[in-house]
């Protein structure tokens, strides 16, 4: 066990986890894999939350507003995740069989195993060290409305998102060491697929990446008050409930942050940001007036299609449900690999006990509640205080010496259709002094709390998979 304890914790050092690590300072000896030095491995999707809107009023005005559902109004969908080895492993016997036997989507770049050597060509593997890198995935839906979206009115017939570059999607988390200057942190480093190698998206006319170091609200659905799950009563006492347009958040400050462990606790409390079971929603009366709204836009043939979709507003107003990646529906519908994602996000219903679970297949997130707390001090942080970066995601930004980047690997990857697939990957290297701009009165690195990441100005779907995301000394 010692042993086994000894190999994780020198992978994670090199960034090779398969499954991504937590977020820790790590210092790693000289590889000719990752440099020496402190780095913060941010390549786990479990370290991050849905992000509060950006605080900028040049690209996001509807920050300024509280307790309205119009701050809301630009959120698009984004799903963050690692693909599960179960799909892509040969001869997994947990893979559903179209996916098995689908050897173009066992392929396809977003969502295929990723060997080590494309990312770190002519590296000789060490003893029990894994073939494959896992990635970190964001992929962005620029014209499908993310959770808490009530627009109804810049809504297409077919229920699609109006003007998609200014729409945004976002995930942020907690830093537990915060003094970057202490440990000498001076770069936001990052290996990148090229974006833009499947031509059905018509994704090229790209986008921005943006990170926020510092001070960033918690208050996902703003406002001001702290949301968390499990201060929901769960004998229909509503005297310490107060209501917002969002849903309904517990008045009283939070001990702990754990379910109520009586019988059916759960199902009463595991609903979601917004503190309303999804049948509650639809008589709530912001997602009343945005389904009436909404109804009013679309065709009839629209409206059908989405009664039947277990994901549209009409069966999920508020936007939150989770579903496991192995959902039945998903064997039903014969869903991709990267769609099986696209709600494996989401808030309402995704701690549950499997034995209520509707889903026989059914599997938590997470077993612990959903808070806007996401440092976990017991607190609501409502300042925006950060340092801004910004990366250009477009073809022709792709260019070693411009837009950070400072190296690429270029590799032949003989994928499962028996094709050669050529794969681009790029090391992004920010130096933290070379901000965009400053929000708020944020001095230095001493106190970097969060790191805020979101995407803009994109047209079309596009994905971003990560090799490797993290802070670093760049030495």
């Amino acid at each position: 066990m010692n042993r086994l304890i000894n190999f994780l914790l020198a992978l994670s050092l090199f960034g090779l986890l398969t499954s991504c690590s937590d977020n820790t300072w790590n210092s790693s000896p000289i590889d000719d894999i990752e440099s020496n030095g402190n780095v913060v491995d941010l390549c786990s999707p479990d370290l991050w939350s849905l992000a509060s809107v950006p605080a900028d009023p040049s690209l996001f005005p509807e920050a300024a507003l509280s307790n309205d559902v119009a701050s809301g109004k630009n959120r698009a969908l984004l799903s963050w995740y690692c693909v599960d080895r179960l799909f892509t492993k040969r001869d997994s016997p947990y893979a559903p069989g179209y996916i098995k036997s689908d050897l173009d989507g066992l392929s396809y770049p977003y969502a295929r195993e990723v060997p080590l050597y494309e990312v770190y060509p002519g590296h000789a593997l060490n003893y029990g060290e894994s073939k494959v890198v896992q990635t970190l995935n964001l992929s962005f839906y620029p014209r499908e409305r993310g959770p808490y979206n009530l627009d109804a009115i810049n809504v297409d017939e077919e229920g699609y998102l109006r003007y998609p570059e200014g729409r945004w999607g976002g995930i942020m988390c907690k830093l537990d060491n915060t003094n970057l200057e202490q440990a000498d942190i001076e770069y936001i480093q990052f290996w990148l697929l090229d974006p833009f190698m499947d031509p059905y998206l018509d994704n090229e006319d790209g986008g921005y990446l943006y990170f926020n170091l510092g001070d960033v609200s918690e208050d996902i659905l703003k406002d001001g008050l702290l949301s968390y799950e499990n201060g929901l009563p769960i004998n229909g006492d509503a005297s310490y409930v107060t209501k917002t347009v969002w849903g309904q958040v517990s008045s009283h400050a939070p001990l702990t942050y754990a379910f109520d462990n009586a019988n059916g606790a759960s199902s009463l409390q595991d609903v979601g940001l917004d503190g309303l079971p999804n049948n509650d929603e639809f008589e709530y009366s912001s997602y009343a007036n945005y389904l009436n709204q909404l109804r009013a836009v679309l065709s009839e043939s629209t409206f059908v299609t989405m009664l039947n979709d277990p994901f549209s507003p009409f069966n999920d107003p508020a936007g939150d449900n989770y579903s496991y990646f192995l959902s039945n529906y998903y064997d039903l519908k014969r869903y991709s690999i990267i769609e099986r994602y696209k709600h494996y996000n989401g808030t309402d219903g995704n701690s549950l006990p499997q034995n209520i679970a509707s889903d026989t297949q059914y599997q938590t997130a997470r077993s612990t509640p959903d808070v806007e707390d996401i440092n976990q001090d017991f607190t609501l942080n409502e300042s925006e205080r950060y340092f801004q970066y910004c990366v250009a995601i477009h073809p022709d930004s792709l260019k070693v010496g411009t837009n950070y980047i400072t190296d690429i690997n270029v590799s032949n990857v003989h994928t499962r259709n028996g094709q050669t697939q050529v794969a681009t990957w790029y090391q992004f290297t920010i130096p933290l002094k070379d901000y965009q701009k400053k929000v708020g009165s944020i001095q230095d690195f001493s106190n970097i709390r969060f790191i805020r990441i979101y995407l803009t100005g994109f047209k079309a779907t596009t994905h971003l998979r990560f090799a490797t995301l993290e802070l670093t000394d760049g030495e």
